[in-house]
């Protein structure tokens, strides 16, 4: 049992490692928006974001856990995300009404909200049709 434990991500090591890059980056790109979403005092954004990156976290588990419906589930959640963000800068920004005092500035959101639309957008691509990314996820795998 050890050993089986032991070799469980070696068949596919390459295919593990490019999936667990895009996972940590995934990780670490969500819990930044929403810590941007909160010092920009969008205090309704950061909780939906919260709402978002728990759902992303539970589907992600789910697909390094071998779950073939995860993996598309997931791309789901990336695809929410872009289109949340596009949403918002279209729709909300524009609107948005400076507070006196907020950490940062508002001139700043359209940057690293097109930024991380980009990157999620390209994250669902990937999580869809890259094949070492179906392969992992058949493989199953953990983050280190």
């Amino acid at each position: 049992m050890l050993d089986v434990q032991r070799n469980r991500g070696t068949r596919n090591r390459e295919e593990i490692d490019f999936t667990r890059k895009i996972m940590w980056t995934h990780m670490i790109l969500g819990s930044v928006v929403i810590t941007l979403l909160l010092f920009h005092e969008l205090f309704s954004w950061f909780a939906g974001a919260l709402v978002w990156y728990a759902a992303s976290l539970a589907a992600m588990y789910g697909f390094m856990c071998q779950s073939r419906c995860c993996r598309w589930l997931l791309a789901l959640v990336f695809l929410a995300a872009t289109a949340a963000g596009v949403f918002f800068l279209n729709r909300i920004y524009p609107a948005i009404i400076p507070p006196r005092t907020s950490l940062l500035p508002l001139s700043a959101i359209p940057l690293w909200m097109g930024m991380t639309n980009l990157t999620y957008g390209i994250g669902a691509l990937i999580m869809m049709f890259n094949a070492r990314v179906r392969l992992a996820g058949e493989t199953g795998f953990m983050l280190w």
